[in-house]
Protein backbone atom coordinates (compact mmCIF):
# COMPACT_ATOMS: atom_id res chain seq x y z
CA UNK A 1 0.00 0.00 0.00
CA UNK A 2 1.23 3.46 -0.89
CA UNK A 3 1.59 5.70 2.12
CA UNK A 4 -0.85 8.69 2.12
CA UNK A 5 1.98 11.18 2.54
CA UNK A 6 3.53 9.89 -0.68
CA UNK A 7 0.28 10.47 -2.57
CA UNK A 8 -0.09 13.96 -1.12
CA UNK A 9 3.53 14.80 -1.86
CA UNK A 10 3.21 13.52 -5.40
CA UNK A 11 0.10 15.60 -5.98
CA UNK A 12 1.80 18.73 -4.69
CA UNK A 13 4.78 18.06 -6.92
CA UNK A 14 2.56 17.74 -9.99
CA UNK A 15 0.68 20.93 -9.11
CA UNK A 16 3.92 22.78 -8.49
CA UNK A 17 5.31 21.56 -11.78
CA UNK A 18 2.23 22.78 -13.64
CA UNK A 19 2.56 26.23 -12.06
CA UNK A 20 6.26 26.37 -12.92
CA UNK A 21 5.54 25.35 -16.52
CA UNK A 22 2.82 27.99 -16.88
CA UNK A 23 5.08 30.73 -15.51
CA UNK A 24 7.95 29.63 -17.75
CA UNK A 25 5.67 29.72 -20.77
CA UNK A 26 4.46 33.21 -19.88
CA UNK A 27 8.05 34.43 -19.46
CA UNK A 28 8.86 33.04 -22.90
CA UNK A 29 5.85 34.85 -24.38
CA UNK A 30 6.84 38.13 -22.75
CA UNK A 31 10.41 37.83 -23.99
CA UNK A 32 9.17 37.15 -27.52
CA UNK A 33 6.83 40.17 -27.45
CA UNK A 34 9.63 42.37 -26.11
CA UNK A 35 12.00 41.29 -28.88
CA UNK A 36 9.29 41.70 -31.53
CA UNK A 37 8.55 45.24 -30.31
CA UNK A 38 12.21 46.22 -30.12
CA UNK A 39 12.89 45.14 -33.70
CA UNK A 40 9.88 47.11 -35.04
CA UNK A 41 10.30 50.23 -32.96
CA UNK A 42 7.24 49.57 -30.82
CA UNK A 43 6.98 49.85 -27.02
CA UNK A 44 6.21 46.77 -24.93
CA UNK A 45 4.82 46.70 -21.37
CA UNK A 46 4.32 43.34 -19.62
CA UNK A 47 1.79 44.90 -17.23
CA UNK A 48 -0.09 48.19 -17.20
CA UNK A 49 -1.69 49.06 -13.86
CA UNK A 50 -5.43 49.66 -14.27
CA UNK A 51 -5.01 50.05 -18.02
CA UNK A 52 -8.72 49.47 -18.58
CA UNK A 53 -9.84 52.29 -16.27
CA UNK A 54 -10.24 55.00 -18.91
CA UNK A 55 -12.22 52.70 -21.20
CA UNK A 56 -14.73 51.27 -18.70
CA UNK A 57 -17.36 53.93 -19.35
CA UNK A 58 -17.16 53.28 -23.09
CA UNK A 59 -16.66 49.56 -23.70
CA UNK A 60 -18.67 47.03 -21.70
CA UNK A 61 -16.08 44.26 -21.92
CA UNK A 62 -14.01 46.15 -19.33
CA UNK A 63 -16.83 46.08 -16.75
CA UNK A 64 -16.92 42.33 -16.18
CA UNK A 65 -15.80 40.29 -13.20
CA UNK A 66 -13.00 41.17 -10.82
CA UNK A 67 -9.28 40.79 -10.21
CA UNK A 68 -8.70 42.08 -13.70
CA UNK A 69 -5.38 42.86 -15.34
CA UNK A 70 -4.23 44.57 -18.50
CA UNK A 71 -1.08 42.93 -19.83
CA UNK A 72 1.23 42.43 -22.83
CA UNK A 73 0.66 45.95 -24.12
CA UNK A 74 2.30 46.89 -27.42
CA UNK A 75 2.04 50.48 -28.63
CA UNK A 76 3.27 51.90 -31.90
CA UNK A 77 2.33 53.31 -35.27
CA UNK A 78 1.16 51.33 -38.28
CA UNK A 79 0.22 52.98 -41.57
CA UNK A 80 0.50 56.37 -39.82
CA UNK A 81 -2.07 55.40 -37.17
CA UNK A 82 -1.17 55.02 -33.49
CA UNK A 83 -2.38 51.78 -31.94
CA UNK A 84 -2.47 50.03 -28.58
CA UNK A 85 -2.52 46.22 -28.62
CA UNK A 86 -3.11 44.30 -25.39
CA UNK A 87 -4.59 41.39 -23.48
CA UNK A 88 -7.23 41.92 -20.83
CA UNK A 89 -7.90 39.22 -18.22
CA UNK A 90 -10.60 39.01 -15.56
CA UNK A 91 -12.11 36.38 -13.29
CA UNK A 92 -15.64 35.39 -12.36
CA UNK A 93 -16.90 33.01 -9.68
CA UNK A 94 -14.92 31.50 -6.84
CA UNK A 95 -13.43 28.18 -5.82
CA UNK A 96 -14.24 25.38 -8.23
CA UNK A 97 -16.59 27.74 -10.09
CA UNK A 98 -13.84 30.29 -10.74
CA UNK A 99 -13.32 31.07 -14.43
CA UNK A 100 -10.63 33.06 -16.18
CA UNK A 101 -11.62 35.16 -19.21
CA UNK A 102 -9.19 36.60 -21.74
CA UNK A 103 -9.69 39.03 -24.60
CA UNK A 104 -7.15 40.63 -26.88
CA UNK A 105 -7.59 43.66 -29.02
CA UNK A 106 -6.47 46.87 -30.62
CA UNK A 107 -7.59 50.36 -29.65
CA UNK A 108 -7.08 53.41 -31.83
CA UNK A 109 -7.74 57.01 -30.85
CA UNK A 110 -8.25 59.90 -33.24
CA UNK A 111 -9.35 63.49 -32.77
CA UNK A 112 -10.22 63.59 -36.48
CA UNK A 113 -13.45 61.60 -36.00
CA UNK A 114 -16.42 61.41 -33.65
CA UNK A 115 -18.03 57.99 -33.96
CA UNK A 116 -21.57 57.26 -32.80
CA UNK A 117 -21.51 54.62 -30.11
CA UNK A 118 -21.93 51.19 -31.70
CA UNK A 119 -21.05 47.55 -31.28
CA UNK A 120 -20.72 44.98 -34.05
CA UNK A 121 -20.52 41.23 -33.40
CA UNK A 122 -21.31 38.02 -35.28
CA UNK A 123 -25.02 37.23 -35.53
CA UNK A 124 -26.09 34.87 -32.77
CA UNK A 125 -22.99 35.59 -30.70
CA UNK A 126 -23.99 35.16 -27.06
CA UNK A 127 -22.70 37.84 -24.71
CA UNK A 128 -23.09 38.52 -21.00
CA UNK A 129 -21.82 42.07 -21.21
CA UNK A 130 -24.87 43.80 -19.77
CA UNK A 131 -27.99 45.55 -20.99
CA UNK A 132 -26.24 47.12 -23.96
CA UNK A 133 -26.76 43.93 -25.96
CA UNK A 134 -30.53 43.95 -25.40
CA UNK A 135 -30.86 46.91 -27.73
CA UNK A 136 -32.52 46.26 -31.08
CA UNK A 137 -30.41 44.91 -33.90
CA UNK A 138 -29.92 47.37 -36.78
CA UNK A 139 -30.58 45.58 -40.05
CA UNK A 140 -30.08 46.73 -43.65
CA UNK A 141 -32.68 45.50 -46.13
CA UNK A 142 -30.30 46.31 -48.98
CA UNK A 143 -27.52 44.21 -47.41
CA UNK A 144 -29.12 40.90 -46.38
CA UNK A 145 -25.79 39.06 -46.18
CA UNK A 146 -24.39 41.63 -43.75
CA UNK A 147 -27.53 41.49 -41.59
CA UNK A 148 -27.49 37.69 -41.56
CA UNK A 149 -23.82 37.64 -40.55
CA UNK A 150 -23.71 40.39 -37.93
CA UNK A 151 -25.53 42.03 -35.07
CA UNK A 152 -25.13 45.81 -35.14
CA UNK A 153 -26.38 47.92 -32.24
CA UNK A 154 -26.12 51.59 -31.38
CA UNK A 155 -27.63 54.36 -29.32
CA UNK A 156 -28.23 56.62 -32.32
CA UNK A 157 -29.57 54.32 -35.04
CA UNK A 158 -29.57 56.97 -37.78
CA UNK A 159 -25.94 57.93 -37.11
CA UNK A 160 -24.87 54.28 -37.03
CA UNK A 161 -26.63 53.64 -40.34
CA UNK A 162 -24.79 56.56 -41.89
CA UNK A 163 -21.49 55.23 -40.57
CA UNK A 164 -22.06 51.75 -42.00
CA UNK A 165 -22.05 52.64 -45.66
CA UNK A 166 -22.47 50.07 -48.41
CA UNK A 167 -18.68 49.87 -48.71
CA UNK A 168 -18.25 49.23 -44.98
CA UNK A 169 -20.99 46.61 -44.95
CA UNK A 170 -19.43 44.84 -47.91
CA UNK A 171 -16.07 44.74 -46.14
CA UNK A 172 -17.60 42.94 -43.16
CA UNK A 173 -19.52 40.58 -45.40
CA UNK A 174 -16.27 39.23 -46.79
CA UNK A 175 -14.42 39.30 -43.43
CA UNK A 176 -16.70 37.35 -41.07
CA UNK A 177 -16.61 37.00 -37.28
CA UNK A 178 -15.34 40.48 -36.47
CA UNK A 179 -16.02 42.22 -33.16
CA UNK A 180 -15.77 46.02 -33.26
CA UNK A 181 -16.90 48.76 -30.87
CA UNK A 182 -16.70 52.48 -31.39
CA UNK A 183 -17.54 55.66 -29.53
CA UNK A 184 -16.37 59.23 -30.08
CA UNK A 185 -12.63 59.26 -30.73
CA UNK A 186 -12.18 55.57 -29.85
CA UNK A 187 -12.28 52.42 -31.97
CA UNK A 188 -11.86 48.95 -30.47
CA UNK A 189 -11.30 45.70 -32.43
CA UNK A 190 -11.16 42.58 -30.29
CA UNK A 191 -11.60 38.83 -29.92
CA UNK A 192 -12.25 36.56 -26.95
CA UNK A 193 -8.85 34.88 -26.95
CA UNK A 194 -5.25 35.69 -26.07
CA UNK A 195 -2.87 37.65 -28.26
CA UNK A 196 -1.32 35.61 -31.05
CA UNK A 197 2.26 34.48 -30.67
CA UNK A 198 4.92 37.01 -31.62
CA UNK A 199 5.46 35.39 -35.03
CA UNK A 200 1.76 35.95 -35.82
CA UNK A 201 1.52 39.57 -34.69
CA UNK A 202 2.35 41.18 -38.05
CA UNK A 203 -0.56 39.43 -39.74
CA UNK A 204 -2.86 40.12 -36.79
CA UNK A 205 -1.99 43.83 -36.75
CA UNK A 206 -2.62 44.01 -40.49
CA UNK A 207 -6.04 42.41 -40.05
CA UNK A 208 -6.90 44.94 -37.39
CA UNK A 209 -5.65 47.83 -39.47
CA UNK A 210 -7.94 46.79 -42.34
CA UNK A 211 -10.83 47.23 -39.91
CA UNK A 212 -9.47 50.55 -38.63
CA UNK A 213 -9.32 52.00 -42.14
CA UNK A 214 -13.08 51.51 -42.54
CA UNK A 215 -13.66 54.11 -39.78
CA UNK A 216 -10.47 56.10 -39.08
CA UNK A 217 -8.28 58.05 -41.47
CA UNK A 218 -4.52 57.51 -41.26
Amino acid sequence: MIEPWILVGGGLAVAGGAVWFQRARERKRRDAYAEYSLVRGYTYEPQRADGAHRFRDVFDVFKQGGNDSWRNTITGTKNRARFTAFEYVWHTGAGKSRHTHVVSGLIWESDAVSLPRFTLAPEGWFSRLGDWFTKRDIDFIESPEFSRSYQLKGLDEQAVRQLFTAEVRRFFEVTPNQKVDGSGRLLFWWSDKALPAADGLDEWLEQGDHVRRRFFPS
